[in-house]
């Protein structure tokens, strides 16, 4: 199966992706709707049927740095690879959006998504709290 990335039509995408994000993290409704509304940009993963399987959000800062509110993958899609799938056309997106880093923060204890984000070629940077903020340059 394809995947693609879209940009995100808050009004038909904001309810199916704060229900996706609840299903997978400890977060409120209002939470994710709040970072939804004040993030940069809302990359919206569909499959080739184009049903909404998850979403990439970011802010930019100093022009030149993305930092990821959320990457989320639908639980029934995990594990298929759509992530590094889509890395490369990811990576020439944000270089033509003029991006040099790109950041995150990751849960310490979700080991699975340290995996994937090292393998992605992204760097622990410190611990702060139960998060390790990850960094890579594009």
């Amino acid at each position: 199966m394809m995947y693609f990335f879209r940009d995100w039509k808050p009004k038909k995408d904001i309810k199916k992706l704060t229900d996706i994000t609840v299903k997978n993290f400890r977060v409120s409704s209002d939470k994710v709707n709040e970072i939804l509304q004040k993030s940069h940009k809302v990359l919206v993963i569909c499959n080739d049927k184009g049903k909404v399987v998850g979403f990439i959000c970011y802010n930019l800062y100093l022009y030149k740095v993305a930092h990821i509110n959320y990457v989320v993958i639908d639980k029934k899609y995990r594990g298929k690879g759509i992530l590094q799938a889509l890395l490369p056309e990811l990576v020439e997106y944000v270089r033509n959006k003029g991006i040099l880093v790109v950041s995150g923060f990751v849960n310490k204890n979700n080991h699975e998504a340290l995996q994937k984000f090292r393998a992605l070629g992204f760097k622990p940077i410190f611990i702060y709290h139960d998060d390790i903020l990850i960094q890579s340059l594009i």
